[in-house]
């Protein structure tokens, strides 16, 4: 490919190179270079591309492209934003495959991975092939591709488009964050349709406040990104978007009058069943999901699936067959039951500790920690929602990278004191299970919440592997529950 045939759609300040040069490879990290690459000399939250660009050069790049003035000697392209150019690029060189796909977008603080892979599910059931993208990695057609970010940057975004068409895919279900909108990793994608789910305090560490948190998400409908966007009505914002926002939009809630809504909800221990209203449109929906939060997940999940056309009949049927995303909400029942589950927002564990409610009989016992350099306003949140919520609590750690533990727990017991004296403190999050564990008794219900399915544990920059599910599994196996 050219670098003319690149550039195609960008506004470019200044070039020094022929337009006819041949690029044979992108990136954005210069060891990723090779003979005929182009370089995104790129400026990030920690690392400046710019420094790296001779380390490209040697490593044979053919190209750099900046923000910033470079020497003569550099086979550079200056554009004046270079997030929005990469975008752009990227899509051009891999033959613009957003384009031979249907798109739809989740956006919103909780529920974007489940409503993505409900989505996700409902269309492969109907025929309808569909890839996956989000906090779980990339799974296309069944095949799964690593992908370190909930929303790829934009090289890998449109790398994974192309794979998804060569796959034959029609459709991708992705999840959108906060973080991408805000360095507009899908400039040049417009969503067939975009979910917004809820936005609760979540990511402050990067935004600094809810109002410019909130703001990033309603940019994304104001700036008209999609085609279509479904809202969650109930929700402040869903509602914001609603009134003022001009655009094509159907909404979905349970408390206000909207496009589709739940009557008759079940909440049991293996699962939920209600009664949807879509648009006029009735049916049983019966699942394997708990809780009130994924009564509206699978809402945004069934207006998406009939907008593109999936018989409501067929939707329900899929949900009967569904099982729940690894690491939400997943029920280990080994003599004891104990509930896995990523929530690591205020209002996510307060919507976990609220469903785990509805099926436990004893007492129910919490088990969580706080990531450490990321907000910290929510951990005496947190822990004051554990209080209110759970009978006892087992504060531990949860991915510290760079903080010291022990002092991202006594933030949480600060919040916890407040409202209750019944908890333990246990930093070795290992032992914190197996203590919560051996003495439960069999009526308790264990909720085991901030990692979900991870699959390791960030400590001082290194990961090592770590899985809560492998520990639950190995304490009932070690002791015979």
């Amino acid at each position: 490919m050219t670098l003319k045939e690149l550039l195609r759609g960008v506004n470019y300040i200044s070039a020094n190179l022929p337009l006819s040069t041949p690029v044979e490879h992108i990136c954005a990290h210069s060891e990723e270079c090779t003979k005929g690459s182009l370089f995104f000399a790129m400026r990030g939250q920690t690392n400046d591309g710019n420094n790296y660009v001779n380390d490209a050069l040697v490593k044979g790049a053919a190209v750099i492209v900046s923000e910033f003035p470079q020497p003569d000697s550099v086979p550079h392209i200056i554009v004046e934003n270079i997030r929005g150019a990469i975008g752009i690029m990227a899509s051009n060189f891999y033959g613009n495959p957003h384009k031979k796909l249907k798109i739809i977008a989740v956006i919103g603080t909780n529920g974007k991975t489940t409503t993505a892979n409900m989505i996700g599910n409902i269309l492969n059931f109907s025929g309808k092939k569909t890839a996956i993208f989000g906090t779980l990695g990339a799974n296309i057609l069944g095949k799964e591709l690593p992908c370190d970010l909930t929303t790829p940057d934009p090289i890998d975004m449109h790398r994974l488009f192309a794979e998804a068409v060569k796959d034959g895919c029609e459709y991708v279900a992705m999840e959108v964050s906060a973080h991408a909108i805000h360095y507009n990793k899908t400039n040049g994608v417009t969503a067939d349709i975009a979910i917004f789910t809820n936005l609760s305090q979540d990511h402050l560490d990067f935004f600094g406040t809810m109002e410019k948190y909130s703001a990033t998400k309603y940019s994304y409908f104001e700036e008209k990104n999609c085609r279509l966007a479904i809202v969650n009505i109930d929700d402040d914002m869903g509602l914001k978007i609603y009134r003022n926002i001009d655009m094509p939009i159907k909404t979905y809630g349970l408390n206000n009058p909207c496009d589709t809504f739940a009557v008759d909800i079940e909440y049991k221990p293996n699962g939920t069943s209600f009664i949807v209203n879509c648009e006029d449109d009735i049916s049983e929906i019966r699942t394997k999901f708990i809780g009130e939060f994924n009564v509206y997940n699978a809402l945004a999940a069934i207006t998406a699936c009939k907008t593109l056309g999936i018989d409501l009949r067929r939707i329900a049927l899929a949900f009967m067959k569904m099982d729940p995303v690894k690491g939400r909400f997943n029920v280990i029942d080994g003599g004891k039951k104990v509930i896995i589950d990523f929530a690591h927002t205020p209002d996510g564990l307060k919507n976990l500790l609220k469903a785990a409610r509805r099926i436990c009989s004893g007492k129910l016992i919490a088990v969580f920690g706080c990531g450490g350099n990321r907000d910290t306003k929510k951990r005496a949140v947190m822990g004051r929602i554990a209080a209110e919520y759970a009978d006892f609590t087992v504060i531990t750690s949860d991915n510290s990278r760079n903080e010291n533990p022990e002092d991202i727990i006594a933030q949480i017991e600060q919040g916890y004191r407040e409202i209750s004296s019944d908890y333990i403190t246990i930093a070795d999050r290992e032992h914190a299970i197996t203590y919560a564990i051996l003495t439960a008794s069999p009526q308790d219900v264990i909720v085991i919440a901030g990692k979900g399915g991870e699959e390791y544990m960030e400590v001082k920059g290194i990961k090592i592997p770590y899985s809560d599910k492998k520990v639950v599994e190995e304490i009932f196996g070690r002791y015979n529950l």
